[in-house]
């Protein structure tokens, strides 16, 4: 029987489906690569002459006294004495200030010290899936004496705008003192959450880089990404829960007598070279700084560095980064957490992704477990712990502590802050016993004997939540400079 072709219009229906079927497949594909390549581009052009200030990039060799912030209930208690101790100025800068118990003792000393004539800036990110200290609260706190401003109140519309956020941490007092580094105004970050808390890390700083560091703030608090309060009031729906002033009740006045009778863990050390660096306010790869000290400082390791980050998210120029020291014989440690101990599951599955391509000579990788520190007078707050300090030690003898994630976000969207001290060994040794401590409890997934792979870094985590990282991966890969 002779072939015969189907009717004309049998003809249309079928080119018709197969028109819909690659519009509807391949119109969103064709827009997500145009996207991902205009991110790209954006965030490796040159977008102009870097803008400079004298407060960005500051170094100094007179003598600083350092302590290390290792634990928590530490940090929270050396702030409210740091507080309690101003005379004239206290600057606060935070990507997170929750509304909670430790937010409410750090918020009530500071409007103590506002009755006493005490000038207090608070300077707020307003990234809107973290952002709680909404425009009643900032009133409040306006009607106590605490100035309030928030950080990039961008429109999500603007989606590369909204995407850059101030991730730096800081409160500065009297210009004589600061303390730096990896926490939030939180409970989570101070060892006081019943569910999940974080292993941080911060310096307290006294000497002249406490005026840059002021100078820094200064810098983004007339900058033009910031927006008073009651400018953004309409659109910000009230939060719901107990104000951060008013009368505390007994387990908060508790709890603050402990914190005043509490003893720093860490004795202080004092640096002879102290670097500040932070990068400009804004968005554009131009103006990140940190990114470009912390690359300065690899290229000068000679023998090893040592690494705690909470996200480890790679792409090729990170992996090729790592190749290259490894070739120039530099051995690298990195502590990060495990699906079981992070807070971000999607961050998980980028390093999953990439794995493969980490098996490098001289190049370990180590999971946390989640499991609560060994040692700690406040272990059992919880039944979970993840790390969350972002620091390094480059050959035993130079440390950074700052706000600086391993990862695409930190390196070209977010403005970010560090503190390097160089020649301290002293310093250098208490760092790396306490990531040492910590990797005590984790596992290795790459570059030692006995290195457990994909299993060391899921270990631990429940079915629902390794089921949704593996869902995430084809996007974590795809968005992976979001991350």
């Amino acid at each position: 029987m002779p072939l015969t072709r189907p009717p004309r219009w049998r003809r249309a229906l079928k080119w018709l489906g197969i028109g819909t079927l690659a519009a509807v497949v391949g119109l969103p594909l064709a827009l997500v690569a145009a996207f991902i390549g205009i991110q790209e581009a954006s965030e490796r052009q040159w977008l102009g002459q870097a803008p400079t200030h004298a407060s960005i990039d500051v170094r100094s060799r007179e003598p600083h006294s350092l302590v290390l912030l290792d634990e928590g209930f530490d940090s929270l208690a050396e702030r409210l004495r740091l507080i309690e101790q101003a005379q004239r100025s206290i600057e606060l800068e935070f990507f997170i200030y929750e509304v909670d118990t430790a937010s409410r003792l750090v918020t009530q000393a500071l409007a103590r010290k506002a009755a006493q004539g005490v000038q207090v800036r608070l300077l707020v990110d307003f990234s809107l899936p973290v952002f709680k200290l909404a425009p009643h609260l900032a009133a409040e706190l306006a009607a106590a004496g605490v100035q309030v401003r928030y950080y990039n109140t961008a429109v999500l519309l603007r989606f590369f705008a909204v995407n850059h956020r101030t991730h730096r941490k800081l409160l500065v007092v009297d210009r004589q003192a600061a303390i730096v580094g990896g926490r939030n105004i939180g409970d989570d970050y101070f060892d006081l959450s019943p569910r999940y808390n974080f292993l941080d890390s911060d310096l307290l700083i006294e000497g002249p880089v406490a005026a840059a560091i002021s100078d820094s703030f200064e810098l983004y608090w007339a900058s033009d990404w910031v927006t008073q309060p009651h400018e953004v009031a309409a659109g910000t729906p009230a939060t719901q829960g107990p104000a951060l002033l008013g009368a505390a009740e007994p387990r908060m006045l508790a709890l603050l007598a402990e914190l005043q009778q509490h003893p720093l863990q860490h004795a202080p050390s004092t640096c002879h070279d102290l670097h500040f660096v932070t990068d400009y306010p804004g968005s554009g790869v131009e103006r990140r700084r940190v990114y470009q000290e912390l690359t300065r400082l690899s290229q000068q390791a000679r023998r090893q560095i040592v690494i705690e980050t909470p996200y480890l998210v790679l792409r090729d120029d990170g992996v090729a980064v790592l190749d290259a020291l490894a070739r120039r014989g530099v051995k690298l440690q990195f502590l990060t957490n495990g699906l079981n101990s992070t807070d971000a599951f999607y961050t998980v599955a980028s390093l999953a992704n990439v794995l493969h391509r980490l098996n490098l000579p001289l190049t370990e990788v180590w999971a946390y477990q989640g499991a609560p520190p060994a040692g700690s007078a406040r272990a059992s707050a919880s039944p979970r712990w993840g790390v969350h300090a972002k620091r390094a030690v480059f050959d035993d003898h130079t440390v950074a502590i700052g706000t600086y994630n391993v990862d695409p976000r930190s390196a070209n969207l977010n403005a970010e802050l560090m503190v390097v001290c160089r020649g301290n060994r002293e310093l250098a040794a208490a760092v790396q016993a306490s990531i040492g401590a910590r990797m005590r409890q984790s596992r290795a997934v790459l570059g030692t004997a006995g290195a457990g792979g994909y299993e060391a870094l899921v270990e631990g985590a429940d079915a629902d939540t390794h089921t949704r990282m593996r869902l995430v991966a084809p996007l974590a890969w795809l968005f992976d400079f979001l991350l």
